[in-house]
């Protein structure tokens, strides 16, 4: 990249404040019982996926203690962790129940857990297509059951891990889209655990791609390890400006597909999984009947008209949608 870009954060980007009128995610494991494709999370991609440990998590609850939007309980999904009923406990003495949210695909059994933390109008359930689950939330946290979502549809998820730089797109398109990016503009911030220690970042996909990309030896052809670009978890860590998030910008969001609005593939039902090279590292197949294919057209890229995080009929605010 230029030094010019090096130095610059893209117009009109949302630092973790405002994003999404206010959701940050902690994402407390990759761990998943499904392996959906293209997971921005990265959910059965690149070794074990960590566990957030409680201390760490009552840290990362108490850097957010004056945020006044939604605070995620994160994953993968956040009921495989073993000390969930803990991790809920902590939250509820760090926030109010209005503020409280839940992205989860299964309880697996933790229902009463779900139903005295979390706020069912600010989670996201999305059951993937398993009515069994979906039966699970309605009987075990009844509250729910009107924001069940993807019970009799499959998601359609683009790919984070087809590098813009990758596929030869100008330096100049790669900002003008990184600024207009859908994650950026609807989706949320995050705190994960980055080779052991807590971090914060502006974009949930900057952290995967820092966390999947840990043990990497040469990422992005550089022949080194790739940066820790994450922010310290203290109090307020949110309320800086974007400027203080350029590091992440510029080693992220340029080897990142959300910015392209490729084509989104179905996440249960689809017949492969694409990455580019900047990420066959982490590339791996799933499932074994779906295989990983390397993604290396250059050219001018074909988006769609919805927004990457529209991954069912309504759940992006398309009203906002410019470009």
């Amino acid at each position: 990249m230029t030094d010019l870009l090096n130095k610059m954060v893209p117009p009109r980007m949302r630092r973790p404040q405002i994003m999404r009128g206010g959701i940050i995610q902690i994402q407390v494991t990759r761990a998943c019982d499904l392996a959906c494709t293209h997971c921005t999370q990265g959910s059965n991609l690149a070794g074990k996926p960590a566990m957030m440990t409680v201390d760490q998590f009552d840290k990362a609850c108490a850097s957010l203690h004056d945020y006044f939007g939604v605070v995620g309980m994160f994953g993968g999904n956040p009921c495989l962790h073993p000390k969930f009923g803990e991790l809920c406990a902590i939250m509820r003495g760090h926030f109010p129940f209005v503020q409280r949210g839940l992205w989860s695909n299964n309880l697996r059994g933790n229902g009463a857990h779900a139903r005295i933390t979390f706020n069912p109008r600010h989670s996201n359930i999305n059951v993937h297509l398993n009515s069994d689950a979906a039966e699970e939330f309605r009987r075990d946290w009844p509250e729910s059951a009107p924001f069940i979502k993807g019970e009799k549809e499959d998601s359609l998820h683009g790919s984070p891990w087809v590098s813009m730089i990758d596929l030869g797109v100008s330096e100049e398109e790669r900002i003008e889209r990184i600024s207009k990016c859908d994650i950026n503009q609807f989706w949320s911030a995050a705190i994960g655990v980055f080779r052991g220690e807590l971090r914060a970042y502006f974009c949930e996909v900057a952290y995967s791609q820092s966390a999947l990309h840990q043990d990497n030896p040469s990422f992005a052809k550089t022949g080194q390890p790739i940066p820790d670009t994450g922010l310290a978890v203290e109090p307020g860590w949110w309320k800086r400006p974007i400027e203080d998030f350029a590091d992440q910008i510029n080693t992220h969001c340029h080897h990142c597909g959300i910015p392209m609005r490729r084509q989104g593939l179905p996440a249960v039902t689809a017949d492969h999984e694409e990455f580019s090279e900047t990420h066959r590292w982490i590339a791996r197949n799933k499932i074994k009947d779906r295989p990983s294919q390397l993604v290396t057209i250059n050219g001018p890229i074909v988006s769609q008209n919805r927004p990457a995080t529209e991954y069912l009929p309504g759940t992006t605010p398309r009203a906002a949608v410019k470009g």
